[in-house]
């Protein structure tokens, strides 16, 4: 005889504790409505296997096509903004009624009930759902009037827990001599003294009287603010018990659970977690976004940083390269990265091979690679894409992840556990779901265009809840599972629900059916339960917990779902009304209360206290070997700045070289403005396209910033481009071409001419090789001189030439100028105001003139702190100058007093803008004891 245990859901392992320990019991089988149509199916003969909901909903999106003819359907409105959603909700409403009864036969009482039943009778046929499965299925046994051998059915629920259809199915297997033996009554198992059995009892007897109670840990609510607190909570807690013996109702979070569990040294439950964010998943919406126009960048370095993507790291690595300097995909930074990503695979393979043909292969190959991922033809985001073309693209990207399942099997031995296994399995998802949506789009309409909101609408349905992965493998000793409250089925020791919140638990949703419509429905034969009926249902479920227990029941939960309230579950609410006033209160264990050892004992002696440490503060000088401190390669004039500001963060960025951890650093806001600015500029005066200078009138130069903004931002600024960045955009466009107009009018009205755009220049400054690009260097009779061209920061560059601290003009003309002469005249042209800010009238007449020493005093001055922080360093000393420490002293014994505050050697610490300061650690308060 088979004998199977059915529960009014699919998974979990709470029939483990109907078997003796080590006992195994042949015959017995426990199920879910779903595996036991598939079990069943196998006897009779009768194909029990359901369709994928993209299958179906793709089916079901035809028959809304061929219906929806007149755009007057009740559904036609939604449809129009939502058309796969409207799609799913009423493909959701159908099956809803198949398992309530309904048999596809005519509706009337709304015109919803109409287009449904209207629905029903187009082809072709839908594919199989649980409904039409289990409609089949009864059809078969009644069919075939007797079952080829014994089969006994043990409810775990009541009947009423399963729909009308699927108690028809019951009702025809027992025709057809199965044994069909329905739940008993739920008992009250725990003991009546013990907290535990009289909350059983409460929830049983529904008596009027409210019971206090004890908080003698039968019974437990246990809280925390976070997961991973509550998590800690629970692992410290089940260190003192046999899990074996044990039921954990797990909803949510498993990964988290088990982590704690680790690190308590317990069992790992070994639950997978789906998540459709897993980096496999992100190579298909990656290569669909990047259809549409403008290409995102941020999507381009996603795609070029997943781990396993489709180009090698050097190719990776160059093209990063390139969108940190010009975010566009195809703007000529990215064309050369191209070049050089070629260039460097042809030779590769030329010193693999030794073959000439064999490497210009190669290199072609990875050309034609880069094309396919991130060129072809782009789409209006709103227009939308082609099907077929968008199509097309998930077959490409099918195809390359079979390759990696097929690559990943090759590289090893394909051991179960492995990690090639794991590794092939997540490239087969991979590849499943482009298939799925390749197919989702192959049924819609010839000519159909999908706007790029709808196409990732379709390829989320494609995915659905993503890849299951267990962080955590199942280790034995573990206790029985259930993803569902009501799927503890067998009675226990004791339970644990890991995750008693309301998010976890989501019921039924709501009824969406008018009293004309349930009435409809009623005289259709359709028993659609009620309201009430179907909370009864959900609460039933959720006592399961508790009235599987023998010895302890455990709700856990946590206070906040991220920064906000997590709410409390609504069986809590039912809890409250069951017991006295303030009861629950008496079982309630927060995580603050345990640390605080407020706890019992067993629970105190799992938590260790540990001292807090001293603080580690920042010292005003750290001594290290002078050797490491000599400054080495050629000077920039951001080095300097960071030598003469700060010696310390000098030394950890350019000797140490530690720089901020980024996957890639894409220009954006400002700094993505001001580089498109300068390129924009620059090539207006001194490109290969440039303005006759002088013919070209202030307007001519607006004209050509704005086609060239217009004309080049999709590629060198995409991020500007972005739906919903209109008024940035316009107010981009619009500053760079007043821009334009402004510099063209300053050159002519000055009589200076733009004879070269970021020239390189070298020299010495200090003794030591400098260099740097100058962004714009302009000519008159003979002379040159430099602009330096800022987006913004009127005022802080204004105190940057009055305080004598503009270093980098500074340098920049001295490497410009020739030795043993007058400095070439500078200064900085800011954009958004259109104005030159110079310390030398006589160069720019008409620019703002601002009240400083000058090029030449403010050189001088760097040089002469660039040469006492020398002395400082060559004695092994490195002075951090975060306000607050005394590093005057200490490096006054090793090179003398430093530069007074007011002097042009002297620069303030660039601690506003410093990358360092986790590691800058501020002093401590004067009244405390710190720790050098």
């Amino acid at each position: 005889m088979l004998t199977l245990l059915l529960s009014a859901h699919d998974g979990g392992t709470a029939w483990r504790h109907l078997l003796a320990e080590g006992e195994a019991r042949a015959g017995f089988e426990p199920v879910g409505p779903l595996g036991l149509v598939r079990r069943l199916g196998r006897i009779v003969g009768v194909p029990a296997e359901i369709a994928t909901a993209p299958e179906r909903l793709a089916s079901y999106g035809l028959r809304l096509d061929a219906h929806d003819d007149s755009g007057s359907r009740s559904y036609s409105s939604s449809r129009r903004q939502d058309p796969f959603g409207v799609a799913r909700y009423l493909l959701g409403l159908r099956d809803a009624l198949r398992l309530f009864g309904w048999d596809g036969g005519a509706l009337d009482g709304s015109a919803r009930l109409a287009d449904l039943a209207a629905l029903e009778q187009l082809g072709p046929p839908l594919p199989a759902g649980l409904p039409d499965v289990i409609a089949d299925l009864t059809t078969g046994v009644v069919a075939d009037g007797k079952l080829p051998f014994p089969v006994r059915i043990e409810l775990c629920a009541s009947r009423r827990a399963f729909p009308p259809l699927f108690r028809r199915l019951l009702d025809a297997l027992e025709g057809a001599g199965a044994t069909v033996v329905d739940a008993g009554a739920a008992l009250a198992r725990a003991p009546a003294d013990t907290d535990l059995g009289t909350v059983q009892r409460a929830l049983l007897d529904g008596r009027s009287e409210r019971p206090a109670l004890q908080g003698d840990g039968t019974f437990l609510l246990l809280e925390a603010d976070t997961p991973l607190e509550a998590a800690e909570l629970t692992a410290a807690l089940a260190r003192t018990r046999a899990l074996q013996q044990a039921t954990f109702v797990v909803p949510t979070q498993p990964a988290t659970l088990d982590a704690a569990l680790a690190r308590q040294g317990l069992p790992t439950l070994g639950v997978p977690s789906a998540s459709h964010l897993r980096p496999h998943l992100q190579v298909l919406p990656l290569r669909l976004a990047l259809a549409f126009a403008p290409q995102d960048p941020f999507r381009a370095a996603e795609l070029l940083l997943l781990p396993g993507g489709p180009l090698p790291r050097h190719a990776q690595r160059a093209l990063l390269e390139a969108l940190g300097q010009m975010p566009g995909v195809g703007s000529p930074a990215w064309r050369h990265a191209v070049e050089k990503a070629v260039a460097a695979e042809t030779a590769r393979a030329a010193a693999e091979r030794k073959d000439a043909s064999v490497a210009d292969a190669a290199g072609a190959a990875l050309r034609e690679r880069i094309d396919d991922w991130f060129g072809g033809e782009l789409h209006c985001p709103v227009a939308g894409i082609p099907a077929p073309a968008a199509a097309a693209l998930c077959s490409s990207v099918a195809a390359w992840a079979g390759g990696r399942v097929r690559g990943a099997l090759d590289r090893g031995n394909a051991e179960p556990g492995s990690d090639t296994v794991d590794d092939s399995t997540l490239w087969s998802h991979a590849a499943a779901v482009a298939r799925t949506l390749e197919q989702l789009l192959v049924a819609r309409p010839p000519g159909e265009r999908l706007s790029q909101q709808s196409l990732m609408q379709l390829h989320g349905l494609a995915v659905g809840s993503g890849s299951e992965v267990a962080d955590f493998g199942g280790e034995s000793g573990r206790p029985a599972m259930v993803p569902h409250p009501a799927g503890v089925t067998a009675p226990c020791a004791e339970t644990v629900w890991w995750g008693f919140v309301p998010d976890a638990d989501l019921g039924p949703a709501p009824d969406p059916w008018t009293g004309v419509e349930r009435e409809t429905l009623r005289r259709a034969g359709v028993a659609l339960p009620d309201p009430g009926e179907q909370r009864a249902l959900e609460a039933e479920g959720w006592r399961r917990p508790i009235l599987g227990a023998r010895e302890r029941a455990i709700l856990v939960r946590w206070r906040l779902a991220g920064a906000d309230l997590a709410g409390a579950h609504p069986f809590l609410d039912e809890l409250s009304s069951r017991v006295a006033d303030g009861a629950l209160r008496r079982c309630t264990v927060a995580s603050e209360h345990v640390l605080a050892g407020a706890g019992d004992a067993s629970w105190r002696a799992a938590t260790v206290e540990v001292a807090p440490a001293s603080i580690m503060t920042q010292r005003p000088a750290w001594k290290v070997p002078p050797q490491t401190l000599v400054p080495t390669g050629t000077l920039s004039s951001t080095s300097l700045e960071a030598f003469l500001g700060c010696p310390f963060k000098w030394a950890l960025r350019y000797q140490a070289q530690l720089k901020p951890g980024e996957g890639v650093n894409l220009p954006d806001g400002n700094r993505l403005l001001g580089d498109f600015a300068h390129r924009v500029l620059q090539d207006m005066l001194c490109g290969d396209e440039k303005l006759d200078f002088a013919a070209a009138t202030a307007e001519d130069a607006r004209a050509w910033a704005r086609k060239a903004f217009d004309a080049r931002v999709g590629l060198e600024a995409a991020r500007l481009v972005r739906r919903g960045g209109e008024v940035e955009l316009d107010r981009a466009r619009t500053l760079i071409a007043t821009a334009a107009a402004s510099l063209l009018e300053f050159l002519k009205r000055t009589g200076w001419r733009p004879v070269d755009a970021e020239r390189e220049v070298n020299g010495i400054f200090a003794g030591l090789p400098a260099s740097g690009f100058v962004d714009l260097v302009v000519e008159r009779d003979g002379v040159e001189a430099i602009l330096d061209l800022k987006l913004s920061g009127l005022r802080y560059r204004q105190e940057e030439l009055e305080q004598g601290q503009a270093l980098q003009i500074a340098l920049y003309a001295s490497l410009l100028g020739k030795r043993g002469r007058k400095l070439p005249a500078a200064g900085f042209f800011v954009l958004e105001d259109g104005q030159l800010l110079t310390t030398d009238a006589k160069a720019f007449p008409g620019a703002t003139i601002v009240d400083g020493p000058g090029t030449e005093a403010t050189l001088k001055g760097s040089e002469d702190g660039f040469r006492y922080w020398q002395k400082v360093l060559a004695a092994g000393l490195v002075p951090s100058m975060r306000e607050g420490l005394d590093w005057a002293a200490a490096v006054g014994a090793a090179a003398g007093p430093p530069p007074d505050e007011d002097s042009l050697a002297r620069r303030p610490p660039p601690c506003r803008y410093c990358d360092y300061k986790p590691v800058c650690v501020p002093p401590p308060p004067k009244d405390e004891e710190a720790t050098p």
